[in-house]
């Protein structure tokens, strides 16, 4: 299979916190990648620096071949249309409408006129099952629909890939099963490359072709959802079955 994504050797501290302690792994073309982990293991920072907006301290991500902290002023603007980048609130405009939000990027990087751009909206809206909020402010929308509109954006940049970051956080079982369908949707009928950063496990497990357990630094376990589902590994089982002792809160000091 095609490699998409290619980290290496990835490392980063912010002070004396170290959170990343060698990194890598391969995403594929086409698949669905989840990056799990307790709270505070880096798992925000590394999808930031695989979308190169943090710079690690040692390590290499290559993206579609491209070296990510090698590129020029103007092969950074084309690596944008490539992947993108959906914020855990979605990160959306406040004093902008639905649709200028997602048209966003047409609007202001490609020169589209208006009444075209409104269009390509529209589309991507509908797509993501938020037709008829067109002319709505962000603040208008329940955060469910916020984080679609935010996904209809990075659609309408059309990339290969999707990076995602807490797509379900905060949301109820029935929103979250609606972001996990889209997400699904993403990559079996427009053939997206998506990796999502979560800690939902049930959803982590819906939708994973592969995943990782990233903790204290490092990948713990990579592979499919059954295999990490059979992991004997005993901070993969505390995390999965969300058990109040073992390995990961012996780390965190929590005493129980």
């Amino acid at each position: 299979m095609e490699i998409a994504i290619k980290v290496e050797n990835l490392k980063k501290s912010f002070g004396n916190k170290i959170v990343h302690d060698g990194v890598s792994f391969n995403v594929y073309e086409g698949e669905i990648f989840v990056i799990m982990g307790p709270s505070g293991t880096g798992k925000s920072v590394l999808l930031k620096q695989i979308s190169g907006l943090v710079t690690p301290d040692e390590g290499k991500v290559i993206v579609y071949g491209k070296d990510v902290f090698s590129l020029s002023e103007e092969e950074k603007f084309h690596f944008r249309e490539e992947l993108t980048y959906v914020f855990q609130g979605g990160a959306l405009f406040d004093s902008l409408t639905v649709w200028e939000n997602v048209a966003f990027f047409l609007l202001e990087n490609k020169g589209i006129p208006v009444e075209e751009a409104r269009k390509e909206a529209e589309r991507y809206l509908s797509l993501v099952g938020m037709h008829g909020t067109e002319d709505l402010y962000p603040s208008e929308l329940s955060g469910g629909m916020r984080k679609r509109v935010a996904i209809a954006r990075a659609l309408c940049v059309n990339p290969k890939c999707i990076l995602f970051d807490e797509p379900t956080s905060g949301l109820d079982p029935i929103m979250t099963a609606i972001i996990d369908k889209m997400i699904l949707k993403l990559k079996n009928e427009l053939g997206k490359t998506c990796v999502v950063v979560s800690h939902d496990i049930k959803s982590a497990f819906r939708i994973a072709d592969r995943m990782a357990i990233l903790w204290n630094g490092k990948i713990l376990e990579l592979g499919k959802p059954e295999e990490i589902e059979k992991s004997q590994n005993p901070a993969v089982r505390q995390f999965i079955e969300g058990l109040p002792e073992g390995p990961i809160t012996a780390n965190l000091g929590y005493k129980g």
